[in-house]
C-alpha cells in the first residue's frame, strides 16, 4: 500500500446510484454552495410536489452524469423488448444520448433481484391505476409518489403506460457513530456526518478498504443483506457508469486490505427526494413504429445515515399508439466530492450510483 507514512487518509466517495445504482442514469444538479462546482443549467428545480419531491427537469444530454437508478432502465427494457421489439430504441429526428447510455449498459435485471422491483405495461385507465397501486402495496407495502400526477382516463385505448417501482432498504452490520457536523468541500454551512473516530477494531467487519492512493481511494461498507455500499474518491468527471468501470480497473490492481485500529471514517448523511421530468423525450416519435412518447418521469427517494440506506424509485413513460399493444492511521473522510455505489452479492454491476458533488443532497447539522 502506498504512502504508509501518511497518518490521515481522507476518503471521500463519489456516489451512482445510487445505487443504488440500479436502472436509470440521471444527471444530478450541481449546486454552487461551495463556489467550486459550476451550476448545471440543463437541470432546473421548479417546485416541490405534495409528496415533498423537488420537481426537476432533465435535459437529454445530462442523463446519467451523476446518478444511476434502476426504475427508468426497467421501463426502457420493456419499451425495447415488448413495444419496439428491437435491440435498441431510436427516435425520429432526434439522436437521444439518454437512450444511447441505456443501450450500452447491462439491463437492470442483471443488477437487481426481481423481488426488489415491480414493472408493468398497461392501458392508461383508472382500472389499471388501481391495479398498479394494489400490486405495489401487496409487494412493497408502499404507495406511489407519481401515479396521482398522471391523468388516467376511462376507456383510454390510445395510450399505454410503462411503469416500474424499485424498493430496497439495507442495514449496516453495526450502526456507525454520529460525528460532529462540519462543512462539505468548503461549504458555507455544516452538514451531518457518521463514521468511526476511534476504536476502529469494533467496525473491522463493517468497513473494508478497497485501495488507497494519496488522492484516490475507495472503501466498502458491509450490510446485513450482503449488499455493499462503495464510496470512491478520484476522477469524477466522467458519467457515473464510466467512473464505475475505472474503479473496477483500479480494484484489479489492488491488494487485500483491512480497516486498521487507528483508521477513521467520515461519511455525510444523504437525502435525495426528486421528481425528474425527461422533457426532451416528450412528443418524440419512435423510429420504425407508430408510437409516440407523450411524457416520461421518474421519482428518486434515497437516504443514507449511520444505520444504513433506503431506496424508493419509480418511473413511468406514457406512449401513445395507433394500434393496441399490450496501518498508519488512516482517515476515511467523505467530506469532499465522492460517489456511492450499491451492489448485490454475486452481481458484477451496481444497481444504484450517486455522485455527491456539493451539499444539495446532504442534511444540515
Amino acid at each position: 500500500m502506498k504512502n504508509k507514512n501518511i497518518k490521515t487518509l481522507m476518503l471521500s466517495g463519489c456516489l451512482i446510484s445510487a445505487i443504488f445504482c440500479a436502472g436509470a442514469l440521471s444527471g444530478c444538479a450541481k449546486g454552487d454552495e461551495t463556489g467550486k462546482m459550476p451550476a448545471n443549467k440543463a437541470r432546473e428545480t421548479i417546485q416541490t410536489t405534495e409528496n415533498g419531491l423537488k420537481n426537476v427537469t432533465m435535459k437529454d444530454e445530462d442523463y446519467g452524469q451523476n446518478i444511476y437508478t434502476p426504475a427508468f432502465p426497467l421501463i426502457y427494457e420493456d419499451l425495447k423488448k415488448e413495444i419496439v421489439k428491437k435491440d435498441k430504441v431510436e427516435l425520429v429526428g432526434f439522436n437521444s444520448y439518454m437512450f444511447n447510455v441505456l443501450n450500452r449498459m447491462d439491463p437492470p435485471e442483471n443488477r437487481l433481484d426481481e423481488k426488489y422491483y415491480y414493472k408493468i405495461i398497461a392501458k392508461k385507465t383508472p382500472a389499471y391505476k388501481r391495479k398498479i397501486e394494489n400490486d405495489i402495496w401487496k409487494k412493497f407495502k408502499e404507495k406511489s409518489s407519481i401515479l396521482d400526477s398522471i391523468p388516467f382516463k376511462p376507456k383510454n385505448e390510445n395510450e399505454i403506460i410503462l411503469y416500474s417501482m424499485v424498493k430496497k432498504n439495507v442495514e449496516f452490520l453495526k450502526h456507525f457513530e454520529i460525528l460532529d457536523s462540519m462543512p462539505f468541500n468548503g461549504s458555507k454551512f455544516d452538514v451531518k456526518y457518521f463514521g468511526v473516530k476511534e476504536k476502529a477494531r469494533n467496525y473491522k467487519n463493517n468497513v473494508k478498504p478497497l485501495f488507497y492512493e494519496e488522492d484516490s481511494y475507495a472503501i466498502s461498507l458491509k450490510t446485513k443483506t450482503d449488499d455493499e455500499i462503495i464510496l470512491y474518491v478520484g476522477n469524477l468527471e466522467e458519467p457515473a457508469d464510466i467512473v464505475w468501470d475505472e474503479l473496477v480497473l483500479k480494484l484489479h490492481n489492488s491488494k487485500e486490505d483491512f480497516f486498521g485500529n487507528k483508521d477513521k471514517l467520515q461519511v455525510p448523511f444523504i437525502s435525495v427526494k426528486e421528481l425528474i421530468k425527461y422533457v426532451d423525450l416528450s412528443g418524440k416519435m419512435i423510429k420504425g413504429t407508430d408510437y409516440r412518447i407523450n411524457s416520461a418521469i421518474e421519482s428518486v427517494e434515497f437516504s443514507l445515515d449511520n444505520k444504513g440506506a433506503k431506496l424508493k424509485n419509480e418511473a413511468a413513460m406514457m406512449v401513445e399508439m395507433t394500434a393496441l399493444i399490450p496501518s498508519n492511521s488512516r482517515y476515511f473522510s467523505f467530506n469532499r466530492p465522492f460517489i456511492l455505489f450499491m451492489k448485490e452479492k454475486g452481481k458484477k454491476e451496481p444497481y444504484f450510483m450517486l455522485k455527491i458533488l456539493d451539499t444539495k443532497y446532504l442534511i444540515k447539522g
